[in-house]
């Protein structure tokens, strides 16, 4: 039989093998895990996030001023790069510059930046206690105040400063002014006959009115509405400071606000039938054609909000993602940050940037998209929060910066350095690891009396075989520090499918070899033995693991080492394989880890099947000579052997059938080891 016909009895033979070798309620939150632990472009961009935010708090390029509605989404980030105080002062700034009734003003800049004489700019706002600073409000939007608490609330939550609360600015306490904004709120914004606060009329987000070609301030053309962004950002906000405060009567007076504007927004603005919110409630008419059915509208960040806000029930959650996804799908656009659809039509906004697709009519914002991760995170539903968080992730790094907002292609549009967008993705991913990192995860103690497998090499040293399997015995992975129980795929080495390593530790346990197993798996599929050696792109990984291991107090009891098809295709010699696995058991030795090294005898490769049956003699005769020049080097299974038809899945990697064999090739080299 040639190795194609090979290829398909073994595809053929797979069906079979898979039903009786896996566990059928296989957990694909495992796969998801894993995923997650492993996912680098999570790390490339929580240090992109990390240095954009470090060189400024202003919104981005483009903007000067410091606005509070952008901070309160990348502040957590800013403490890990910025001074205490730094925070602080900030804070404190746009509580310098609160109104008499109460508001908190949108944003700030350095007063000699400030255009304090242009008629049709900004009308500036100055403080006596803060004349460093010119001020202003973009009266259109109502979530200054409620983004204010949130922001406060998140540094003392950080910081563990709740004595922050007790700083007074311009004659009163933090916690004071806080509530004063809540007030505000209260007294002149609340609509009475709905029970929610108002706002003028914007794209649901959005702080630009229809009305005017600017459309930040609140003029004669406005048309008031209710929303449920503004809404849902209050009863957060809510939450925030009733869980601050220990004042027990604030508490109880803050507590039934809020629950009245909970049950406000259900009644009011929740469209049953359609299973959404809906854009606006009008209170002095629209300002669109009447024959335009704006419910048709679906609102992508005031809905993320609202989950935010515990306002709708698992299963409206589920509902609310699935037609985010339909959306995007229907708008030929990249992610649910995708601000709303359908959009408004051209010409409903007077502002030109406002067109179909545009800017918040539409445009693609990572900045709402991100809150819907956190969301779907908080809900449980982490399958579908890292899978709707990648394509944000990996726009960043193709763009190599955080932008403003995205055209339905994926085009990056507004300020190239927009710190709301790095510092929502940061917590997306810090939620995301933190639910990886703790999922199923056991105690360090587990590990004591367990026997510790070291195990790498490349694809059949990782996870690339056929199946899953779930050990039946007390079986540990470790990764990063953690411990977790131990099923296929293995946290820590390549590959989403089956490993030899759970079989091979149920069998040690099985045979009294020992009473539980820790695996510590970092193979890499598809690599050559320099990748490993010194000076290889693997070394690094090689040594931070061992070096972490021996931090941790943990000792391996084998080192296990599968590796050489690679070789074989690339012709290494056996003095050079000789020579490179030297710097590898070097790695081990000069940090003080004993613990024999056991190297299976593998070169095998389909492709040079004609040549050899396969097999490459200077890579067999180089593993076994390690064994015979090092005491501590032994010789592991013959895998080579394990060429047949029934035993390899696709060729190279091993069967349902192959990976047991392999598994008792493993258990008797063990058994011979001294």
């Amino acid at each position: 039989m040639n190795k194609f016909g090979k290829l398909f009895f073994a595809a053929a033979l797979s069906c079979f093998a898979m039903s009786a070798f896996a566990d059928n309620d296989y957990n694909k939150l495992r796969i998801v895990q894993k995923q997650i632990l492993e996912d680098k472009t999570m790390d490339r961009v929580n240090e992109m996030a990390h240095e954009i935010v470090s060189s400024g708090l202003n919104a981005g390029d483009g903007y000067g001023e410091v606005w509070i509605r952008d901070f309160n989404t990348f502040i957590q980030v800013a403490m890990d790069v910025s001074p205490d105080s730094t925070i602080t002062h900030a804070l404190n700034t746009f509580f310098h510059f609160q109104g008499k009734n109460g508001d908190i003003v949108d944003g700030y800049i350095d007063i000699k930046k400030a255009d304090l004489d242009n008629v049709g700019g900004y009308k500036y706002r100055l403080s006596e206690t803060c004349s460093l600073y010119a001020a202003h409000k973009n009266t259109v939007e109502t979530d200054h105040e409620t983004s204010l608490i949130q922001a406060v609330y998140q540094y003392i939550k950080k910081s563990g400063n709740k004595d922050y609360l007790k700083t007074v600015v311009a004659g009163k306490t933090v916690e004071e002014r806080m509530e004063e904004s809540l007030e505000f709120l209260m007294n002149e914004k609340l609509n009475k006959q709905y029970g929610l606060i108002i706002g003028a009329t914007t794209a649901d987000w959005g702080d630009v009115q229809p009305e005017h070609i600017w459309g930040v301030e609140i003029d004669e053309n406005t048309h008031f509405t209710i929303d449920i962004y503004d809404n849902a950002m209050l009863v957060l906000a809510l939450e925030n400071y009733i869980e601050l405060t220990d004042d027990a009567s604030k508490k109880a007076k803050w507590s039934k606000v809020k629950e009245s504007i909970k049950t406000n927004i259900r009644k009011y603005l929740w469209d049953n039938k359609n299973e959404k919110f809906i854009p606006h409630i009008y209170l002095n008419g629209s300002p669109f054609p009447e024959s335009f059915d704006e419910n048709q509208i679906y609102y992508h960040g005031g809905t993320a909000v609202a989950i935010l806000a515990g306002l709708l029930s698992k299963e409206e959650i589920e509902t609310a993602n699935a037609k985010m996804l339909e959306n995007v799908k229907k708008a030929k656009a990249q992610t649910i940050g995708l601000t709303m659809y359908p959009t408004y039509p051209a010409g409903y906004f007077k502002g030109v940037g406002m067109y179909p697709f545009g800017y918040q009519n539409g445009g693609d914002w990572t900045w709402f998209g991100a809150r819907m991760i956190w969301a779907l995170t908080e809900n449980g539903m982490i399958e579908e929060a890292y899978n709707e968080l990648k394509p944000m992730l990996q726009r960043v790094i193709e763009n190599k910066g955080f932008n403003e907002w995205y055209t339905q292609s994926g085009e990056p549009k507004g300020s190239g350095t927009f710190r709301g967008e790095a510092g929502v993705l940061v917590k997306a991913i810090e939620m995301l690891r933190e639910w990886a990192v703790n999922y199923k995860a056991l105690p360090d103690s587990n590990i004591k009396d367990s026997k510790v497998i070291f195990t790498f090499g490349q694809s059949n040293s990782a996870n690339h075989g056929q199946g899953h399997y779930f050990p039946t015995h007390n079986v540990m992975n470790y990764f990063d520090g953690k411990i977790y129980p131990s099923q296929d795929p293995l946290i820590g080495a390549t590959g989403e499918g089956g490993s030899v390593w759970n079989i091979v530790a149920d069998k040690m346990i099985e045979e009294k070899m020992a009473k539980s197993v820790t695996i510590i798996p970092i193979g890499v599929g598809g690599v050559e033995i320099s990748a490993w050696a010194k000076g290889g792109f693997l070394h690094e990984k090689l040594i931070s693991t061992v070096e972490q291991i021996k931090e941790k107090g943990i000792k391996p009891d084998y080192i296990l080492w599968h590796q050489g098809e690679s070789d074989n295709i690339a012709g290494t010699s056996t003095e050079e394989y000789i020579a490179r696995f030297e710097t590898i058991r070097e790695v081990f030795r000069s940090r003080g880890i004993k613990a024999p090294i056991v190297i299976a005898i593998a070169s095998y490769h389909p492709n040079l099947v004609e040549k050899d049956n396969g097999f490459n003699e200077n890579i067999r005769k180089a593993q076994k000579q390690l064994a015979e020049k090092y005491d501590d080097i032994f010789i592991g299974p013959d895998t080579d052997n394990l060429d047949k038809v029934y035993q390899r899945a696709d060729g190279i990697h091993f069967s349902t059938v192959g990976q047991k064999e392999h598994a008792e090739g493993w258990i008797e080299a063990i058994k011979k080891v001294k």
